[in-house]
């Protein structure tokens, strides 16, 4: 019983993670309705595991789900991406700064941040293709990764990791701007640094600086009415 308890959790955390990523990627789009048949399809799980998938995809605000309707992949509207930014703009250079302390007495976090950093460096002046756009995507990704894992408060580190589904659907549109891409290697390249210096004040001001800059990125995106299904609002 116990073992095939595992086995039906490990299918619905698969079912789970894949759709999660053809969300926050626009494999899925905004507003689009999710058949239970074409996931598991999809996903190659059963509609029980799938279901469950669906159920935390709704938790964290991906899916909308309405009595007698199929779910939906939530629509974007503008104004929570605004609040989305406002909150972003709050809490994350507050969460490099606390990086930039800490790296002062961690070797092992700047050596994190020494190979990402060597990543962007080689991303300067590529010509955009797929490699480099799943390149980026990987690099960016996982920057995030570090700073949430060594944000030394755990309020904080929550916080930015519960944005993070959200961040990254709407980073996926900003991506879509490829003239905007190697302009934000050199944001990550300045943050990086930064925090590998052990300097708070310049990793705050260079994330303040990338977040307006993806801020005005998402916006145009947004407004152009090249993300998918948008609610202006």
């Amino acid at each position: 019983m116990v073992e095939a308890m595992g086995a039906w959790r490990g299918k619905a955390d698969r079912a789970y993670a894949q759709l999660r990523h053809d969300i926050e990627t626009g494999v899925f789009a905004p507003g689009q309705a999710l058949s239970e048949i074409e996931l598991s399809t999809h996903t190659g799980a059963s509609r029980t595991p799938v279901r469950e998938a669906i159920r935390r995809l709704a938790a964290e605000g991906l899916v909308d789900l309405e009595p007698r309707r199929a779910p939906t992949v939530s629509r974007i509207s503008l104004r929570g991406a605004r609040a989305l930014f406002d909150f972003r703009r709050l809490i994350e250079p507050e969460a490099v700064r606390a990086v930039a302390h800490k790296a002062e007495t961690n070797p092992a976090l700047r050596d994190d941040l020494l190979a990402l950093l060597d990543t962007f460096h080689a991303m300067r002046g590529v010509p955009y293709d797929e490699t480099f756009a799943e390149q980026f995507r990987r690099a960016t990704a996982e920057f995030d990764r570090i700073v949430a894992l060594h944000t030394p408060n755990s309020y904080l580190a929550r916080a930015i990791a519960d944005l993070r589904p959200h961040s990254a659907r709407l980073r996926y549109i900003a991506h879509s701007d490829r003239s905007r891409l190697q302009e934000s290697v050199n944001e990550h390249i300045a943050m990086c640094t930064a925090i590998i210096d052990g300097n708070p004040d310049a990793a705050a001001a260079a994330m303040t600086t990338h977040l307006h800059h993806v801020d005005q990125a998402i916006f145009r995106q947004l407004l152009g009415g090249e993300a998918g299904e948008i609610l202006v609002s």
